[in-house]
């Protein structure tokens, strides 16, 4: 699929004593290596200024002088913006590499919302490569609006490479699970009191309905092994009505991670009606999108066994893509088609 190039991958990722990176740049890494694209990941102390210093001025460009390739792929974005344009810097001065970006998330709409010189940064950043693979068309729609010319590729969800067994428990049982960071889940304690939702990961608050129920902590690996529930839910923000706040609102452009944790493990979803995924959710018949929570004791009492077993068996299809890494490779292929 790939032509004879010289290919290379860059991976950023902070320094922390007990992380590797987050799963879905170690995932594409693992992916890409199989595709013959050397990887370049780079662990960085950022929050140190010395060693910022050190990173821009020494390391960085050592590296690019000694990088010989017809192709870098750069998981974006580093969450530094000294190293991000010290990158695109080097790499354009000491390569003739044609420059794509796999977008992991656009932060001007996160973590810098409110911060209109890091939008325009950002921007600039986006048209500096030769080829960007983004979420989804309400991600690409965005980029677009705001002045990116650089050719574009769709992604579609993260690939996720699941070592657990996937789960092919047809039985309907009306469960349902969240799994991800609870401190920002605000709204667990607004979850309508006839449905249990059983929820893991970190910094559970112990003061919520007793139909929220913690079920622990896992790795991103063995996570899946414990996911025995009908249905996932996607879901972010403080309110019960509508996904709200910075993180929510993120929802209306980017393919949450937690999407493939569910499918990967044949787990078919529960998710807001405005998110980006919601269309291929529903189109694929791989879930169903509410409005509000308080929507859900009503849909898991009407949902049927048997249109139950139709989602499950989609959900089921679906996870053998993501475990393959066939959207990363698709849409590498399909950059490369354009930019070459």
């Amino acid at each position: 699929m790939f032509s004879e190039k010289r290919k290379v991958v860059i991976s950023v990722n902070e320094i922390d004593k007990n992380n590797a990176g987050p799963k879905a740049k170690t995932d594409i890494d693992k992916i890409l290596k199989k595709q013959n694209f050397e990887i370049i990941n780079l662990r960085f102390n950022w929050h140190s200024k010395v060693l910022k210093f050190k990173y821009i001025n020494f390391d960085i460009p050592k590296i690019m002088k000694n990088l010989v390739a017809d192709e870098i792929v750069f998981q974006f974005p580093t969450y530094s913006r000294a190293l991000m344009n010290a990158f695109i810097k080097n790499i354009r001065n000491y390569t003739s590499a044609n420059l794509i970006f796999i977008v992991h998330d656009l932060e001007c709409l996160r973590s810098f919302k409110d911060d209109p010189t890091y939008k325009i940064e950002e921007i600039k950043w986006l048209n500096e490569a030769d080829g960007l693979i983004v979420h989804n068309e309400s991600m690409a729609k965005w980029i677009r609006s705001h002045g990116v010319t650089t050719p574009i590729v769709i992604l579609g969800l993260f690939d996720y490479l699941n070592p657990q067994p996937i789960n092919q428990d047809y039985q309907y049982s009306k469960t349902i699970c969240f799994a991800g960071n609870l401190k920002k889940a605000q709204f667990l304690s607004k979850i309508p009191v006839k449905t249990v939702l059983n929820v893991y990961g970190p910094n559970f608050k112990s003061k919520l309905k007793d139909s929220v129920r913690y079920k622990g902590v896992y790795t991103p690996e063995d996570l899946p092994a414990h996911l025995t529930e009908n249905f996932g839910l996607i879901w972010d923000g403080s309110s019960a009505d509508k996904c709200d706040g910075v993180y929510g609102e993120y929802l209306k452009y980017n393919c949450p991670h937690k999407a493939s944790l569910y499918l990967s493990s044949g787990i078919p979803i529960i998710v807001w009606d405005k998110a980006a995924i919601s269309k291929m959710v529903t189109e694929n018949k791989l879930g169903y999108a509410i409005s509000s929570l308080n929507e859900l004791p009503d849909l898991l009492n009407e949902i049927t066994s048997s249109e139950y077993s139709k989602v499950k068996k989609n959900a089921i299809t679906f996870s053998k893509d993501l475990r393959s890494g066939k959207h990363i490779i698709d849409a590498i292929d399909a950059i490369e088609q354009i930019i070459f």
